[in-house]
């Protein structure tokens, strides 16, 4: 059976300005690196997924400077909304030759659903009725074929403050468990490492390329202050790989880089 590979990426944050740095971190340096990796794998991915946050400022100078970077990767990109994004300037300036933005794509004998978990001015992540509506056609489209859903926002409880969470968990995972098909749902949003096997599906959260994210207990939390309750490690940048196989079987990683 022949496997089709496929990269996660997620929360570049990526800046407009060159040497421009967030949290002292250059996030266009961290995801260069990250794409270095991604192109000598052997074998090379089918695709990439960019599961959001791709921009921190969501302009049209930073998309542009996105497209950049990915023209120089001969593999197609299918990209998502986080919260930090805009649709619209990402479908003004980011879309390109090899860089989709979509709801739905067939790629070999697997369909990969993409959702849009964005609450515009809001950290935390929902589905809205349309959205979920959406998502159940799509699904619904798939037929007997495996399926990876792809968005911003993690269903997984990894934290309990506000801003970390997808609002609406409990309608998306019915749905999850309504479609037998589905095999995967990878997310981003919390910069962790992270698996879950349900009974029908695994999820999967992909560390960001920027940088990675402690979650501090519910004692911890301070509405006011993110940072109250989280830490920040910018020393190390990962992706996923995930390689799916035509029966639905799925084998996933992540790969680590370290600055030195």
């Amino acid at each position: 059976m022949k496997t089709l590979r496929v990269v996660q990426i997620t929360d570049m944050h990526l800046l407009a300005e060159p040497d421009a740095k967030l949290y002292g971190i250059d996030t266009a340096i961290a995801l260069q690196k990250v794409i270095d990796a991604i192109v000598v794998l052997s074998p090379l991915p089918k695709l990439i997924i960019a599961t959001g946050d791709l921009a921190q400022d969501g302009s049209k100078a930073t998309y542009n400077r996105l497209r950049n970077i990915f023209a120089t990767v001969n593999i197609p990109v299918y990209v998502l909304a986080g919260n930090h994004d805009v649709i619209d300037e990402m479908h003004d300036s980011l879309v390109d030759e090899n860089i989709n933005f979509v709801d739905m794509a067939r790629v070999g004998r697997w369909v990969f659903i993409f959702v849009n978990s964005q609450v515009v001015g809001e950290s935390y992540g929902s589905i809205s009725p349309d959205q979920m509506s959406l998502l159940k056609s799509n699904l619904e489209l798939a037929g007997d074929a495996p399926v990876v859903v792809a968005l911003h926002h993690t269903p997984m409880p990894i934290c309990q403050q506000a801003n970390c969470q997808l609002q609406n968990v409990s309608e998306f995972n019915r749905l999850m468990q309504s479609f037998p098909g589905i095999k995967a749902v990878i997310a981003g949003h919390t910069h962790i490492d992270a698996e879950k096997i349900n009974a029908s599906h695994i999820e999967y959260t992909t560390p960001s390329t920027f940088a990675q994210i402690a979650h501090g207990l519910a004692s911890d939390f301070d509405a006011g202050d993110f940072w109250a309750s989280h830490t920040m490690d910018g020393s190390s940048h990962g992706f996923r790989v995930l390689d799916l196989l035509p029966d639905g079987q799925i084998s996933s990683r992540v790969h680590w880089l370290y600055d030195s």
